[in-house]
């Protein structure tokens, strides 16, 4: 696996942890349950804030986390290559 892919799948993993901290770090619920809450929290704000359906939410939801985790993956591929260097291997 090439460097700047092992960077992207890490800050996409901070990214994604990042947003559940956000989303479910005030909650009672144990840290386990957090993704969960977190995900829930955002459909929840996207169905009142936008007036969207039920599944509108969920599908708007999974968008807005798929755009997050991708958009880390190229922070921290780019971050990799400008940090340490491009290597081709």
């Amino acid at each position: 696996m090439k460097r700047a892919t092992l960077f992207g799948l890490l800050a996409s993993l901070l990214g994604l942890a990042g947003i559940i901290w956000l989303l479910a770090g005030g909650s009672h619920f144990p840290v386990y349950e957090w993704p969960y809450e977190a995900f829930q929290g955002l459909v929840f704000s996207v169905v009142w804030g936008f007036g969207l359906s039920v599944v509108m939410g969920y599908v708007v939801s999974l968008l807005i986390i798929s755009v997050v985790l991708i958009a880390c993956f190229s922070i921290g591929s780019k971050l990799s290559d400008i940090l340490l260097g491009d290597n081709n291997q």
